[in-house]
């Protein structure tokens, strides 16, 4: 199977070079250095007790430079640059295309039915994280199941997505209430993402500070209101507690956020944290919290050029 990866970056390169264990990957990345590391040397995962695993046969092109129709599509770039990421690639898109996001925040698969039919698109979440090193080489430091699901019901293409996903290493589930998985995905970046952009700080560090938990718990309340009045029922303490159990089981990574403040990029705050606010007017739900951090987070993007100079 052809699969080609928008994103080359931690997230796209591990899953990229998994699934080249079985299939054909093509990876796309508007990065020209990433793309010539990739083609030069293939992709190295460092594993968490320090062993790398080096894949090699895997193609890399700038973006609209490939233009070859693909029978999975996975998206990875950040939320902020899917429609440019999609526009640029949109040769890409045939009729029997599955396409899958896994990126953070909400509202990717209303982006992505532009192109292709809304029976061959796939919701997923990762519970993996991987840190860029940078020259195609990322650090895989934390583990778990990649959840996937469809608003269409198309058990028929999330099946063959499970098989593929598993044919490279993964723990692979299938959901039948991929809202769900959304408001649970968004509960995680919403509190960690923000927090370790903020300190600069790995995962783990957000349950090692009681004031950094006691904000996160905040925030992550404030969106349990907010899912509640959209007819998703969670619990405080369900979230709560799920929350605490990612930042355990990836306590070393860096939250993509983190990785984007680090190296003065623009993040993904407006579709995280953002999305929450947003949602929160619709049904006049007060998220004060949410909205402190989307400002602050929007003022450290700010003061990047001070960082340059």
């Amino acid at each position: 199977m052809k699969i080609v990866i928008i994103g080359a970056g931690a997230m796209g390169c591990l899953y990229g070079a998994y699934l080249s264990k079985k299939h054909e990957v093509i990876m796309l990345d508007s990065y020209e250095p990433q793309v010539k590391s990739i083609n030069e040397n293939g992709i190295t995962v460092v594993e968490e007790d320090e062993t790398e695993q080096q894949f090699t046969g895997i193609k890399a092109y700038l973006s609209g430079e490939y233009n070859e129709v693909a029978d999975l599509i996975i998206v990875f770039v950040k939320s902020t640059f899917s429609e440019e990421a999609l526009q640029t690639n949109k040769k890409l898109f045939g009729d029997h295309t599955l396409v899958m996001t896994l990126q953070n925040g909400a509202g990717n698969d209303r982006k992505i039915a532009k192109y292709v039919a809304k029976k061959n698109i796939v919701i997923g979440t990762s519970k993996h994280n991987s840190v860029n090193l940078g020259s195609g080489k990322v650090r895989h430091s934390g583990h778990g199941a990649t959840t996937i699901g469809s608003n269409m019901q198309a058990t028929k293409n999330l099946e063959k997505i499970k098989t593929i996903l598993e044919d490279g290493g993964f723990i692979a589930e299938i959901t039948d209430d991929i809202q769900r998985i959304i408001w649970s995905k968004l509960f995680v970046n919403l509190s960690i993402n923000t927090f370790t952009a903020i300190t600069r700080s790995p995962i783990g560090s957000m349950i090692d500070n009681k004031y950094a938990w006691d904000f996160a718990e905040k925030m992550i309340c404030e969106a349990v209101d907010v899912a509640e009045a959209d007819g998703t029922h969670f619990s405080y303490m369900e979230v709560l507690n799920m929350v605490h159990h990612v930042c355990e089981d990836a306590g070393k990574g860096y939250s993509s956020m983190s990785q984007d403040v680090m190296n003065c990029r623009r993040t993904e705050i407006d579709a995280i944290n953002g999305a929450i606010v947003e949602q929160a007017k619709l049904y006049n739900v007060p998220v004060p919290y949410n909205s402190l951090i989307v400002d602050l987070i929007h003022a450290i993007e700010g003061a990047y050029k001070y960082h340059k100079e």
